[in-house]
């Protein structure tokens, strides 16, 4: 008889200082989605978790069992009806399903409910309490996990992407899938240990293009997969825009039933990232200066300006204002906006139809905390339905939707193009542009409301990239936030905080 797992799980990343919580709607509207059944199976080829949980349950022979899985895009904390329909339709699965062998459940790890600031806690909770002490869970975790004590203590094993942008999903979700069958086999008996440091660091120190300080961290840790009796080394770059207690840098490491290994290895790579906290600052540039230099560049130039504070997966409003206000008073010419949500601009544009012009105030609605609204005059001259496939390397062939996006010309055909859509969204893939008529490599500027993610696809074609410094929920800047939850003291908003193994 075949090896049974079955699997499910809820993946979403909460922005707390996003006022607007994230309803069960949510879940089903634009890029989320809620995969029931079937549906999960029909992830199979594409550049997700799923992608290479399912190619390896196929390698190897495993019955595969799907519940419901349900991802949003990043926002506001998940409301509690919302969490508590998904969690129990995953159990009513996991009970229909019963006997099985082990659980899969594919969560992100920093996702906060309204009731509640430990989402996959309770999710793994749920799940540990129907299938007891005796049946393994394992999870693949986001790069962004804020690791929590429950977590930790209610599974198995965990094992965390490596890179950002996250390009190896299905890698995670392959070797995830690879440990809950070792251990079933009894083949290996996991050992976990973790460290959660008292470091809270912006996104943008995380990425994996470059040598950043948590990439050398990184490093080592696949260097240590490859020690006998490691299963696993993972480093947590965590979630810096969650006001929950347990926010920040983490290590884990999964050993074969060696604790005190596990414990010696999750503290040396801790130690790497505490003794590099100091390098983990970031400090973009002013958006006048980014905008000059780009517009200065060699004819045939592309430079990239990431408004990095309204990343739209890190969940803020995506209406942020100040980057195209620095355009517009520059005069800029050859570039390309994506995005600003403003439904109430997208339907005006949509009433004045294609090839009209117009005079509209946009963006800036949301919460006041991303520029205030910047009058425009643009022609009209693309309407959409606002869905695409990615053909990137994050999540190759699933559909990106941001609802309805215009384009709209400002200055002419050599102008300023800004699209305008109803929802949120994180421009990661060429795509963003090219199913809009715009083709990036031909354009001098290109505006990313991107963390980090857009470098996958971006960074190939583009001249240089510039982080602009614009006000957001997801700014690197972490001063500025009114956190309350966190633990304290916290370095760097403490400068003097001391850490070490034997505390």
């Amino acid at each position: 008889m075949p090896i049974r797992i079955v699997t499910g799980g809820i993946s979403q990343e909460t922005n707390t200082f996003q006022w607007q919580p994230t309803t069960l709607e949510d879940f089903q509207r634009g890029s989320s989605a809620i995969h029931r059944g079937e549906d999960i199976l029909a992830l199979e080829g594409t550049g997700t978790v799923y992608g290479g949980v399912i190619a390896e349950a196929k390698r190897q022979g495993i019955e595969l069992i799907p519940t419901t899985f349900a991802r949003a895009v990043p926002g506001g904390r998940v409301t509690r009806h919302a969490f508590e329909t998904l969690c129990e339709e995953i159990l009513d699965g996991l009970r229909r399903a019963q006997p099985f062998d082990g659980v899969l459940l594919v969560i992100h790890g920093a996702m906060a409910l309204e009731h509640h600031d430990d989402g996959e806690g309770l999710l793994l909770r749920a799940v540990r309490d129907l299938v007891g002490p005796d049946i393994p869970i394992v999870s693949p975790l986001d790069l962004h996990t804020n690791l929590s004590d429950e977590m930790m203590a209610l599974a198995d094993a965990f094992v965390g992407y490596k890179e950002y942008p996250h390009i190896d999903t299905a890698e995670t979700g392959a070797r995830a899938l690879q440990i809950l069958v070792e251990t079933i086999r009894g083949n290996i008996r996991p050992a976990m240990a973790h460290v959660r440091l008292p470091l809270i660091v912006p996104n943008q120190s995380m990425v994996t293009t470059w040598q950043s300080p948590l990439k050398t961290a990184i490093d080592r840790a696949r260097e240590i997969e490859r020690e006998p009796g490691v299963v696993a080394a993972t480093v947590l770059g965590g979630f810096p825009f969650a006001d929950v207690p347990f926010a920040g840098v983490s290590t884990i490491v999964v050993t074969d039933n060696d604790p005190v290994l596990a414990r010696r290895y999750a503290t040396e790579l801790a130690r790497i990232c505490w003794d590099l906290r100091e390098t983990f600052r970031i400090e973009p540039t002013p958006i006048p200066d980014a905008i000059a230099e780009a517009m200065a560049a060699p004819p045939g130039s592309v430079y990239v300006l990431a408004d990095i504070a309204d990343s739209g997966a890190s969940g803020t409003a995506g209406d942020g204002t100040a980057v195209l206000k620095g355009l517009l008073e520059a005069n800029a010419r050859s570039a390309a906006v994506a995005q600003i949500m403003d439904p109430e601009a997208v339907h005006a544009c949509i009433d004045a139809g294609v090839g009209a012009t117009v005079t509209l105030r946009v963006g800036g609605k949301h919460d006041g905390l991303h520029g205030e609204p910047v009058e425009v005059t643009g022609m009209v001259r693309l309407i959409h339905e606002g869905s695409f496939v990615l053909a990137g390397p994050m999540g190759k062939g699933t559909v990106a939707s941001r609802g309805k996006t215009v384009v709209l010309e400002i200055g002419g055909r050599d102008g300023i193009e800004l699209q305008l859509t109803e929802l949120r969204g994180h421009p990661n893939d060429l795509n963003f542009f090219r199913a809009f008529g715009i083709e990036p490599t031909e354009r001098r500027i290109l505006v990313l409301k991107s963390a980090a993610h857009f470098r996958a696809a971006f960074e190939p074609i583009a001249t240089k990239v510039i982080e602009v410094d614009a006000p957001g929920i997801s700014s690197p800047r972490l001063e500025r936030f009114d956190y309350r939850k966190l633990r304290r003291p916290i370095y760097p908003l403490d400068p003097e905080t001391t850490w070490s193994p034997e505390a």
